[in-house]
């Protein structure tokens, strides 16, 4: 937490330490509402620099839309992930101006609880305490908190279900699963792989109990479709192609803009991509060898990883790609506090040299063009 505060201190000074620059509102996006915000809020308004804003911006609109009946947007891909805004929400005790207090407060509190719960899971191993950094400092929460999106709400759920899992304790997995996905569609690869590997081993009840998790985000998304009229899962799977298809196309498109600092961004979704490859090669040799129920998580994941496209994902640099895949970290700490084997040593330092990579990244974002509302 004092890594987080210090590199919020830096992150949000150029904008005269205002904690709502991390929503990042972008005046250039196509659905800017002005009516919707706020006095005192920070917005990007410069269209080649930060004026199309970031997903922040619409869990925002979502709970000023929804909760606070000021019209923001009416999205139904931005309304399955309701559980996020609903938190910020009562944090902020249903007052606006602590929107961007609570918004951040959510998911700082979902990574300290869920760092707990990933301990008490690996305390009867001999794994040091001080791997949960590389799960507490992965890159995609150090993407997600810079941004205010709900990748720490989801993966932390997941590690709570885990924790449960851990323990058989099914009814308790399924409820965590269930309000996972309702903080993130991510939640799903988990489930499948979890739900897969009961089935495998023929333990029926156990993976019908553990499916039931679906059924309140299946409502949910049939609530939103018949409100809307448009199905919230037609954007979701549009992220998916091919495998490999969406990094051979990110690879033949690659062209440098020329500056360094464009270059390193340019650059940056390399490195992702190079990890998701070493973690499919990875996970498949340690499935053969030793198959276990986190094991397969890893391996779902790595099979997701290398189907995503190259619009929504790869070619949004490291952005999307690692919240997308922030829900490899705690499994692959959970996998190695089992068993310390040379691949998953491999992944564990690659997974740090990331982290590494996202705290540079903060240090070298520059600032964007801004007024204050």
């Amino acid at each position: 937490m004092l890594v987080y505060i210090i590199l919020l201190v830096y992150h949000v000074a150029p904008y005269h330490y205002n904690l709502s620059s991390l929503i990042k509102i972008g005046a250039s996006n196509p659905f800017f509402n002005p009516s919707a915000l706020e006095p005192g809020l920070v917005v990007f308004d410069d269209p080649r620099s930060g004026g199309d804003g970031y997903d922040g911006q619409f869990f925002y609109y979502t709970i000023k839309d929804l909760f606070m009946g000021l019209r923001g947007i009416a999205n139904p891909f931005r309304y399955q992930r309701i559980l996020y805004p609903s938190l910020a929400f009562l944090l902020a005790f249903g007052r606006a101006n602590l929107l961007p207090f609570s918004m951040l407060e959510v998911n700082l509190l979902a990574i300290i609880f869920s760092s707990v719960l990933l301990w008490w899971t690996i305390r009867d191993t001999a794994l040091p305490g001080g791997y949960i950094l590389l799960y507490m400092l992965n890159i995609g929460y150090l993407i997600a908190v810079f941004y205010d999106v709900a990748t720490p709400v989801c993966v932390g759920l997941i590690v709570a279900a885990s924790y449960f899992f851990s323990r058989r304790n099914l009814w308790a997995t399924s409820a965590m699963m269930a309000l996972s996905l309702l903080a993130q569609e991510n939640g799903s690869v988990v489930l499948a792989a979890l739900c897969l590997w009961l089935a495998l081993k023929k333990q029926w009840r156990g993976a019908f109990t553990l499916s039931t998790a679906i059924l309140p985000w299946t409502a949910w998304q049939v609530f939103l479709w018949r409100r809307y009229d448009a199905s919230p899962l037609v954007m979701s799977g549009n992220h998916l192609r091919m495998p490999f298809t969406g990094m051979l196309s990110q690879i033949a498109s690659l062209k440098l803009p020329g500056d360094w600092a464009g270059n390193l961004r340019e650059l940056s979704v390399y490195p992702f991509m190079a990890f998701v490859l070493v973690l499919l090669i990875v996970s498949i040799h340690e499935t053969k060898k030793r198959p276990s129920d986190f094991m397969l998580v890893l391996l779902l994941h790595a099979f997701v990883g290398v189907c995503f496209n190259r619009e929504q994902v790869w070619g949004s640099t490291i952005t999307s790609p690692a919240r997308a895949l922030a829900g490899v970290f705690p499994f692959l700490i959970l996998c190695y506090s089992r068993e310390r084997s040379a691949g998953l040593r491999i992944l564990v330092i690659l997974s740090g040299l990331l982290t590494l990579m996202g705290i540079v990244r903060i240090l070298l974002m520059p600032s964007h063009p801004f007024y204050i509302t």
